[in-house]
């Protein structure tokens, strides 16, 4: 065997063969029958068989595989992967010692057996003998198998055979079966699988269902082989022991990540399961796609199911943002399978940005995330895909009262596979044909579409390439309607972003090896018309990304992941109007307030460039409950900015760059005291380059450099029973460097923007989950968060987005005969708003100036809604599904207030409320 497999974190799990032929060098009983016989009946112990010679038994063990070697009279075995070990159909018993057996012989054999499954010479291994080695000789040679396949074709193998020669015993009353049956689900995504192949030594096989479910209603008590075998994972085994008349319920977790001997090394196809992969995640929150689609309020989005985890805040309405332990929604990084995109979700929230048919899992880590990230303060968003080389060709169709959606993956040949996907929004024509008036002038009602193209070559076992595209577009207003139209607030919001990507996969002798480069574009443009002069801001950005890591095993006791994370970003940007539109976080406004009437425009570029070499170790120095995870990043950056001061006449432009290097060391630490009882903390320094937005020589500044925050988080996770588990998070981040206005009442040329800002977020949170896949899951979480900044003055104030309290509870219930309800209850604290306790008249506008009182000391009302979802399956075949579903968002009608809004003299207040009670009903038609 391979030393650096021994030296590999492997799952100790091996092969069914591997796993027999150890059986068969002790003492346990035979595994195959002979032909005619039921399983049961197998020579083992008392053998039935040997009729002739009452005081003696035999038994066989099931073999062990190995190539033939050149001096074999088989032909040799070619170099491959074991796709299906022989068996045994023809048992042949030898004949027994005319005295009988007076105790325990063996015979150990080494049949060579051809590609058509007969026996072609036995050679003795371990001999005890005659008359005992010529008997077992001569019945192993009238053996006959179902030949072994290598690489799917039959193939000649060499296998070790053991003939057991017993005295014989008194018979014995059989005790009463047992019942065993379990589930079997992907260790990553907890999502059941569907078509492994469940056997036992018994001959007894099972196939999982859709929920990955087995039974066995009897089998024999005893010590039993379990073996495991899929399309998409390497064969394994393991053992249980069956007490009579109890029933059993196993839970079997697979890692779907084989990696196959070497060729050279391949002499006995042994092949191991193989769990080399870093682990860094301390506060990761994993939802499969399978749960998280059914969800109540996510539309059967399963990346929507991120907006119910602890630590993220309730975005504002029409707003896709993720909010996520007190940081800014656009230091929140999202990565679609190592690339990244600049948001999750559309315009107005309803939708993510991927179809759910692409989407495998969601993980959430609000902080604490290891050294192979960085360029955000706040949380990170990984979407994994599915893999693409399913077999089959496989589609959905989804129609409801939001969109329209539709995908299709395909085979293009045994290697290639082809999958699109895409969408299409049009909630605002189904609301105008139900309702009379024009709900956009109440209720942001976004516009959007996206699409996702990918092709996969897998050109041998353990190596996949892939080539991709994700496209995605929206559109936005919010309106506040006046009698005149002078007086109309308006602002609208586009943004459209591409990726093109290539990626490279190989998961060979134990080590992994990513390599994603990717391009694309981002655009977005915001116009805001608060009065006779608009405000807009356009800003188009060309990006390219390069992220490569390699995972391996130094020793036992040490994993490694090292690898490089590299982007750049070229802007060309547009402003003009009011110097205060749009406006920041931390201005005293209220929505639809006119701006400052001091006019200005600016044309600028900007480059930023950042390549960040990365290193992360996994150190066990007590064995695998004890992590200790160090990780260090180092990120060169250089900005570049076309402007350096506002443009005067015909002088020309003088550029400015600016190259700093952020040092980030990372330390996560894991410790499992006991099996449900888990321990964790980390802490760690992260950057963020400034935004080209802000590097404007008129409206912001371009000297600006990166910003830092700090993560500091401890917790712990109780497994209470299998299913239900618990786990408790406290954390503190503090951010400084961060971009303000200037608290100068005239601010120095080009320093509008100053990085004086500081902020801090401390609190905690819960998650409460019931993970099962049986009938029922659900969760329930809490976050207590506390999020601050820095005033101009240095005093702390609430930030914007601050919510203390966020609660969510979500349950699924699966209630047989294809029905389904799921339920979601969601609270919140309302977001802080600086009050206006007065106004004055303005002669020289004509209009009315708000006087504001202490900066976010109100909040907007308190938000909650309760959601539910129902959902009937018909199914045809094996596949073929149609999925009709009721999906109520908001189901008690409750108005909630999303935003504050004044009359024209500021003397009455009103909100802009979010949408009234949504049925959005809907199908899917799935194959």
């Amino acid at each position: 065997m391979n030393p650096a497999l021994v030296r590999s974190r492997i799952a100790t799990a091996l092969t069914l063969l591997w796993l027999r032929s150890a059986h068969a060098q002790g003492s346990a009983p035979a595994t195959d029958a002979p032909v005619g016989q039921s399983p049961s009946s197998a020579p083992s112990g008392v053998n039935p068989a040997a009729s002739s010679a009452p005081s003696a038994s035999v038994s066989a063990p099931s073999p062990s595989v190995s190539a033939p070697s050149p001096s074999s009279d088989a032909p040799s075995a070619p170099h491959g992967t074991l796709t299906k070990a022989p068996r045994l159909v023809q048992y042949v018993e030898p004949a027994l010692p005319p005295e009988g057996v007076k105790e325990p012989v063996s015979v150990l054999l080494e049949l060579s057996i051809g590609s058509d499954g007969h026996v072609s010479s036995v050679d003795i291994v371990s001999s005890s003998g005659e008359p005992y080695d010529t008997n077992a000789r001569e019945a192993g040679m009238r053996l006959v198998f179902e030949p072994a396949e290598i690489d799917g074709v039959p193939s000649a193998v060499r296998i070790k055979y053991r003939y057991e020669f017993k005295p014989a015993t008194p018979a014995v009353v059989v005790a009463l079966a047992a019942r065993f049956s379990g589930v079997v689900r992907d260790k990553n995504t907890h999502q059941g699988l569907v078509g492994v192949h469940v056997e036992l030594d018994s001959g007894q096989t099972a196939t999982t269902d859709e929920r990955g479910h087995f039974d066995f209603e009897s089998v024999e008590p005893g010590a039993h082989l379990v073996s495991l075998s899929g399309a998409m994972f390497t064969p394994i085994g393991t053992e249980e022991t069956l007490e009579a008349g109890k029933s059993y319920e196993a839970l079997y977790e697979i890692e779907i990540s084989a990696v196959p001997v070497p060729d050279d090394e391949r002499a006995d196809f042994e092949v191991v399961v193989m769990a080399t992969k870093l682990d860094s995640k301390v506060t990761a929150t994993e939802i499969s796609a399978d749960q998280g689609g059914k969800v109540a309020g996510t539309g059967g989005d399963v990346v929507k199911v991120v907006e119910n985890l602890p630590g993220v805040a309730r975005s504002s309405v029409g707003s896709g943002q993720l909010v996520v332990w007190g940081a800014s929604g656009a230091d929140t990084r999202v990565y679609i399978d190592n690339v990244h995109v600049p948001v999750l979700y559309h315009e107005g929230g309803f939708r993510s940005v991927v179809h759910s048919d692409l989407v495998q899992s969601v993980v959430l880590e609000p902080g604490g995330y290891g050294a192979p990230y960085g360029r955000g303060l706040g949380g990170l968003v990984t979407v994994g895909l599915k893999p693409i080389n399913q077999q089959g060709t496989h589609g959905s169709v989804q129609v409801d009262a939001i969109d329209a959606s539709a995908a299709l993956r395909t085979d293009l040949g045994d290697k290639w596979h082809l999958q699109v996907a895409g969408r299409r929004s049009h909630l605002d024509q189904v609301l105008r044909q139900v309702n009379s008036k024009d709900v956009a002038d109440f209720v942001p009602i976004p516009k959007y579409w996206d699409a996702q193209a990918r092709l996969g070559w897998t050109p041998k076992e353990g190596i996949s390439v892939e080539a991709g595209t994700l496209f995605s577009s929206d559109e936005i207003e919010r309106n506040l309607r006046a009698s005149d139209p002078a007086e109309t607030k308006h602002e609208s919001k586009t943004t459209r972003f591409n990726r093109f990507y290539a990626r490279y996969r190989s998961e060979q002798d134990g080590n992994t090896t990513t390599v994603t480069p990717y391009f694309g574009f981002d655009e977005t443009k915001v116009v805001s018309r608060f009065g006779a002069v608009p405000a807009q801001l356009s800003n188009s950005a060309s990006v390219i990304g390069f992220r490569a890591s390699h995972q391996t095993r130094a020793s036992s006791w040490l994993a490694l992941n090292m690898g490089v994370d590299a982007e750049m970003t070229s802007n060309s940007l547009s402003r003009a109007g009011s110097v205060t539109t749009p406006p920041r976080e931390g201005d005293l406004r209220v929505f639809g307030q006119l701006p400052e009437d001091l006019i200005n425009a600016d044309t600028w570029s900007v480059l930023i460039a950042g390549l960040a070499p990365y290193g992360e170790g996994d150190w066990t120095p007590f064995g695998d409950r004890f992590h200790v995870i160090p990780g260090f990043r180092v990120e060169p950056e250089v900005v570049r900015v076309s402007r350096s001061t506002p443009t005067e006449g015909d002088i020309p432009a003088v550029g400015t760059a600016r190259q700093d290097t952020a040092i980030d060391p990372r330390l996560a630490l894991r410790w499992s005291i006991t099996d449900r009882l888990s321990t964790k903390a980390a802490v760690g320094i992260y950057h963020q380059p400034p935004f080209a937005e802000d590097l404007s020589a008129v409206f912001g500044n371009p000297t600006l450099g990166p910003s830092r925050a700090r993560h500091y988080l401890a917790g712990a996770a109780y497994h209470i029973t299998e299913p239900l588990s618990l786990e408790l998070t406290g954390f503190y981040s503090h951010s400084d460097d961060l971009a303000v206005r200037s608290p100068l009442p005239t601010p120095t040329t080009a320093e509008a923007l100053v990085a004086q800002g500081r902020g801090r977020a401390y609190g905690g949170q819960g998650l409460l989950r019931y993970d099962s896949t049986e009938g029922f899951f659900g969760w329930a979480s809490a976050s207590v968060i506390r999020s601050q900044r820095t005033d101009p003055d240095g005093t702390w104030r609430l930030f914007d987005f601050d919510q203390t309290y966020v609660l969510t509870a979500v349950g699924t219930f699966e209630l047989g005969a294809g029905f389904e309800v799921s339920g979601r209850a969601r609270y919140s604290t309302g977001f802080p708003r600086t009050p206006v306790i007065s106004a004055t008249y303005d002669a020289r506008t004509d209009a009315f100036v708000p006087v504001f009182g202490k900066h976010n000391s109100i909040r907007i009302p308190d938000f909650y809604a309760f959601d539910v979802r129902g959902t009937k399956r018909f199914r045809w075949g094996d596949s073929t599904e149609l999925e009709v579903y009721l999906d109520v968002q908001n189901v008690t009608n409750h108005p909630n207030q999303e935003e504050i809004v004044y009359n024209y003299n500021y003397s009455q207040k009103s909100y802009i409320t979010g949408l009234p009670i949504l049925p959005v009903f809907g199908a899917r038609l799935s194959w």
